[in-house]
C-alpha cells in the first residue's frame, strides 16, 4: 500500500499546523499529490496526517477529497481505496467529509 503523506506537501507550512482548514490548501494539496490521477487507478493508499493536526474542515476535506468520494460512490468503497489511519476526532471530521461529498455539498455555504 503506498502513502500519502500529507506532511509532504510543504514541511515548513505544515509543522505550525494545528488545524487543516480551506479549501485553497485542500486544493493544493489534492494537485499536488495528483489525487485525480489516483482515483482511477487500482491502488489502494494511506493517508498520513501530520502528527500535529487535531481537526479538519469540511471545506478542507471536500476540496482535498470530495472528488474521490463522489467518483468511488459510497463511504465503504472510497474508505477501501484510501485508509486513514487517525484519532478519534480526525476520524469524526473525515466521516462527515464522506457524508457531506455523498450529499453533495460543495463547503462554501460551512
Amino acid at each position: 500500500m503506498e502513502k500519502i503523506i500529507l506532511e509532504n506537501y510543504d514541511k515548513s507550512k505544515m509543522k505550525n499546523l494545528i488545524v487543516l482548514s480551506g479549501r485553497e490548501l485542500g486544493n493544493n494539496i489534492r494537485k499536488r499529490f495528483k489525487l485525480d490521477e489516483l482515483d482511477i487507478d487500482d491502488n489502494e493508499y494511506e493517508v498520513v496526517f501530520p502528527e500535529s493536526i487535531i481537526s479538519i474542515s469540511t471545506s478542507f476535506f471536500l476540496a482535498l477529497f470530495g472528488e474521490s468520494v463522489r467518483k468511488c460512490g459510497s463511504k465503504e468503497k472510497f474508505e477501501s481505496k484510501y485508509l486513514f489511519n487517525v484519532n478519534g476526532s480526525l476520524k469524526s471530521n473525515i466521516n462527515d467529509g464522506i457524508t457531506d461529498a455523498l450529499n453533495n455539498v460543495d463547503g462554501l455555504s460551512l
